[in-house]
């Protein structure tokens, strides 16, 4: 079972969890340093605040960018070390259960298409599961955390702005249907 690799890699996939939200909750850091480096400006042409204020800010700026840059490899190395692994431990169970087999079983079965196929069904199934475990980080985290800074900002823009999403999947899903007809 799928489940089954998932548990086996815990460790792997803790590291990738709390590194992945550090990292897409980071990525909002961005759009604030960078107003937050305008307004600074801003108020140093209006002589409120002096430019030692602004330096601090830009190392500060630079400090988390570079926190959230080191998130993003660990999060990718994790994501890496997983799928490797899991292809590991998949290929080792199918090497496992051929290995295992009767003679008889064997000289019945063409031998190279049964494993071409099931080196085949490893790798796409690895690649299904890194590709689950990065979609939810790179979008439901980081969506998650926009829709929070953009509500902490102007709640009824935020509304207007993510009332457009359900009417996206609506069309999104008919055209699918219309695409998956044509074809």
């Amino acid at each position: 079972r799928i489940r089954s690799y998932f548990r086996l890699e815990t460790r792997t996939l803790v590291l990738v969890t709390v590194s992945g939200i550090l990292y897409n909750v980071g990525m909002i850091a961005g759009p604030y340093f960078e107003g937050q480096l305008a307004q600074c400006l801003f108020d140093i042409i209006k002589g409120i605040r002096t430019m030692s204020s602004m330096i601090q800010l830009a190392v500060l700026y630079l400090l988390v960018i570079l926190f959230v840059q080191a998130m993003r490899a660990v999060k990718r190395f994790g994501v890496r070390r997983f799928a490797n692994d899991t292809s590991r431990n998949m290929r080792h169970m199918l090497y496992n259960s051929l290995v295992h087999m009767d003679r008889a079983e064997l000289e019945q079965e063409n031998l190279g298409s049964i494993m071409t196929k099931a080196v085949s069904d490893v790798d796409a199934c690895t690649e299904g599961m890194r590709k689950f475990t990065t979609e939810i980080f790179d979008t439901g985290v980081v969506l998650a955390a926009y829709t929070v800074m953009l509500f902490s900002y102007d709640w009824r823009l935020a509304f207007i702005s993510c009332a457009f999403t359900p009417f996206a999947y609506i069309i999104a899903g008919r055209l699918k249907g219309l695409v998956a007809a044509s074809s």
